[in-house]
C-alpha cells in the first residue's frame, strides 16, 4: 500500500499537469485575442407594434480577457431605438476553455415598419493593452415591425413615441448575478498552488522529508524476529520493496522476492555485491509466504541483520551526490 506522501505527490502533480493545461489554453486564447460571438440572440415576440417594446436576448461567448462593458448599444437601426437605461447585462461563468458567457436583454421602440434583414446592432467591449476592436457588432435575428390604427405625428421621436408597456422598469439583477463568479475556478486555483507552496517550502527547509534509509531502518527496528514467520517475512519484503521505491523508484510490488531480486540485479545504481547477498533471502521468503517452509529460528535475526546491513550500504554518504 502506497504511503500517504507518496499518494500526495502524485496528486500534486496530476495537478500542476492540469494546470499547466488549462494554463496553456488560457494563453492561447489569450494570444489569439479573438473577439466575442454571438451563441445565441431572439426577440420575446414574433410581431412588434409600432410604439410598442420587444425585448431583444443576447447571448455573447467572449474570450477570458475580454469583458462587455454595457448592454447599450452602440449603434441600432435609426427605426429600432433602445430604451434608454433599461437594458440589463448579467456575467456568466467561466469555462475550462477560457470562454466566458454574457447574456444581455435590450428593449427596443420601433418607430418605422422597415425590415431587419441583414441590420446589426454593436456593444462595447472592453478595451485592452493590445492592439484590438473596442466593440461587438451583432446581426440582429427577424422581427416584424406593424403599424397601429393611429400613428403619432413625431414618430420618430423615441421619448414621445413610448408607451406605458415600454417604460415598465426591468427588475434590476443582484450583484451576484451580475458578477458571477465560479467556485470551481477559484478552488482549482487554489490547488494550483499547492505543489508551488509545497516545492518553496520544502526548499526553505520548512518541510522536511524522512529519508528512505531511515524511515526503513525505523521499520526494520520494530520487527520482532520471534514472531510468526509467514507475517515477519512477509513485513520484512514489503519494507525492503518499499524501501528501493523509495531510494530508486523500483516498482516491483506484485512479483515475487526472487524476481524483485533479478530487478534489483539489472538497476545500474545498486551494486551487484549487495544484491547477490539477497539471493538467498529471497528464496527462504518465497518458502516461507508460498510453500509453508519453517525456518530454523536462527534464520530469522539473520535476515532481519541482512536487510538492515542493504539499507546501511546502500544509504548516501554526506558527500556523495548519489541520493
Amino acid at each position: 500500500m502506497k504511503s500517504p506522501f507518496t499518494i500526495l505527490k502524485f496528486l500534486l502533480l496530476a495537478l500542476l499537469l492540469v494546470g499547466l493545461a488549462i494554463g496553456f489554453v488560457f494563453f492561447r486564447v489569450w494570444q489569439k485575442n479573438e473577439r466575442p460571438t454571438l451563441s445565441d440572440s431572439s426577440w420575446d415576440q414574433s410581431e412588434l407594434v409600432l410604439g410598442h417594446a420587444a425585448h431583444l436576448d443576447l447571448t455573447i461567448s467572449a474570450p477570458w480577457h475580454r469583458e462587455i462593458v454595457k448592454p447599450s448599444p452602440l449603434s441600432y437601426p435609426p427605426f429600432l431605438v433602445p430604451v434608454p437605461e433599461k437594458a440589463t447585462l448579467r456575467k456568466g461563468s467561466l469555462t475550462l476553455s477560457g470562454q466566458r458567457t454574457w447574456h444581455l436583454k435590450v428593449p427596443f421602440v420601433a418607430t418605422d415598419t422597415k425590415s431587419l434583414n441583414g441590420l446589426t446592432a454593436s456593444f462595447p467591449i472592453k478595451s485592452t493593452k493590445r492592439v484590438s476592436p473596442n466593440s461587438v457588432t451583432l446581426p440582429l435575428p427577424p422581427l416584424t415591425l406593424i403599424s397601429p390604427e393611429n400613428i403619432p405625428e413625431t414618430p420618430h421621436n423615441p421619448e414621445d413615441f413610448l408607451t406605458e408597456e415600454a417604460l415598465e422598469p426591468e427588475p434590476e439583477l443582484s450583484s451576484e448575478d451580475e458578477d458571477k463568479k465560479s467556485p470551481w475556478l477559484w478552488a482549482l486555483l487554489a490547488l494550483l498552488l499547492l505543489p508551488i507552496l509545497y516545492f518553496v517550502l520544502k526548499r526553505t527547509g520548512v518541510i522536511k522529508t524522512t529519508p528512505a534509509w531511515e524511515k526503513a531502518l525505523a521499520k526494520l527496528d520494530q520487527l520482532d524476529p520471534k514472531s510468526q514467520p509467514v507475517p515477519f517475512y512477509s513485513k520484512l519484503t514489503d519494507i525492503l520493496k518499499q524501501y528501493t521505491s523509495d531510494r530508486y523508484s523500483v516498482r516491483a510490488r506484485s512479483k515475487t522476492s526472487a524476481e524483485f531480486i533479478q530487478v534489483l540485479r539489472n538497476h545500474p545504481k545498486i551494486q551487484t555485491d549487495n544484491v547477490d547477498e539477497l539471493g538467498s533471502f529471497a528464496k527462504l521468503a518465497d518458502a516461507v509466504k508460498f510453500a509453508d517452509h519453517l525456518p530454523h529460528e536462527s534464520e530469522a535475526p539473520k535476515s532481519l541483520d541482512l536487510i538492515r546491513s542493504f539499507v546501511k550500504a546502500t544509504t548516501p554518504q554526506p558527500d556523495s551526490s548519489d541520493v
